[in-house]
């Protein structure tokens, strides 16, 4: 398919059989205790690495959560020496990671985060609970058709249960099938989601890869000239363990494209005919197409887009919505002082008295509100 635009894994769940040592359990304890008290993740540098520690931990007995920035995952931590559950960490990476490194890179930062932080590990010490993939097509064209998909007789097809369907004005623009932790298969409008969503670093991996095919851009502002589209298959803890024995490293490695081909032929995506039997409906060309794409090497997949400008795009985003914010709390605070906008300099003038105000009354909390956000926004900083 010349119109695809990316193609890889799109998340990941995994438990380690090991703990956190005590220390960086009780660092973790402190933190967490002041992000209660001031409803702010709080920084935490360990071994050159960074996270930001939150206000609680997670469901099944894990004291703790911190988050290794927008390419990085969610750590999940049981208190050691208490919890006698062998199995002490749980780990959720984002789809941003897995699309800018592919799953080797990430395997090596997690076992890299791991390592910083002192994180002890024995080989096959893993148990995998979740795995999604995902490929997206640019085509302006199609039409999500609901009554197109034909499921194998092997899955339960119940219009309230199964299968969900989602749009709007008279448009389908997503349909899931399934029910996690068992297996699920999506195709819904990737363009609208990335755009409600405000997620632009999207278009600059899409286009990354467009750039490396010698393919025109995307243009976000027409759909015509950026209609992509999102096929989704997901496998949650009882298709991979249960079904396909999919626990470890190396079970993933052997089994995920078996499990992927097995998933398209089970859920299709079909041509309607006259035929009463659908099961004999012959496969979409789409679908075709895909189940051909998703034969290669499914492990080597990252997109051709720099970590850094995808960063620097997602702070672009963010500066901008600041922006907006401060625009608004400027206008309102003139207002209160009944100053005319169209006096620029006065404007500008009030507002460095405001700033410099800050700064003489107390030097300290100006620079602590200072500190505060570069903590904040940690990540994405130049």
């Amino acid at each position: 398919m010349k119109n695809i635009v990316h193609m890889g894994f799109d998340g990941l769940d995994v438990a380690f059989e090991t703990h956190i040592p005590a220390d960086f359990a009780a660092n973790l304890s402190g933190l967490k205790e002041v992000a209660a008290a001031t409803r702010e993740p709080q920084l935490l540098e360990r071994g050159g690495t960074k996270m930001h520690v939150a206000d609680s931990g997670g469901l099944g007995g894990y004291a703790y959560r911190v988050d290794t920035g927008p390419d990085g995952a969610t750590w999940f931590f049981k208190q050691p020496g208490i919890n006698k559950d062998p199995w002490g960490i749980k780990v959720s990476v984002k789809s941003l990671a897995l699309a800018l490194y592919g799953l080797g890179g990430v395997r090596a930062k997690l076992f890299a985060f791991m390592e910083a932080v002192g994180i002890p590990y024995h080989d096959r010490a893993e148990s995998i609970s979740r795995v999604d993939y995902c490929l997206d097509f640019f085509d302006p064209d199609f039409v999500l058709d609901p009554s197109c998909f034909v499921m194998h007789s092997n899955c339960s097809r119940t219009e309230n249960h199964d299968m969900e369907t989602y749009g709007r004005s008279g448009r389908v623009t997503g349909v899931r099938i399934g029910k996690m932790p068992g297996r699920q298969v999506s195709i819904y409008d990737k363009r609208a989601d990335v755009i409600a969503k405000k997620k632009k670093e999207w278009w600059e991996i899409w286009n990354a890869n467009r750039r490396e095919a010698g393919l025109p851009l995307l243009n976000p502002n027409d759909r015509a000239t950026s209609q992509v589209w999102r096929v989704e298959l997901r496998a949650g803890k009882k298709m991979l363990k249960e079904k396909w024995n999919i626990r470890k490293w190396s079970d993933l490695d052997d089994k995920l494209g078996d499990l992927i081909q097995w998933t398209l032929r089970s859920i299709r995506y079909c041509v309607p005919t006259a035929d009463q039997n659908r099961a004999r409906w012959p496969n979409a060309p789409l679908w075709d197409d895909i189940a051909r794409e998703l034969q290669s090497d499914l492990f080597e997949m990252a997109c051709n887009a720099s970590p850094a400008l995808v960063k620097e795009v997602i702070r672009s985003e963010h500066a901008e919505l600041l922006k907006g914010q401060l625009m608004g709390l400027a206008i309102s605070y003139l207002s209160m002082l009944d100053i005319d906008y169209s006096d620029l300099d006065k404007v500008g003038l009030e507002i460095k008295k405001l700033i410099n105000h800050s700064l003489l009354t107390d030097k300290e909390l100006f620079e602590e509100k200072i500190e505060k956000a570069q903590r904040r926004y940690a990540f994405i900083s130049p």
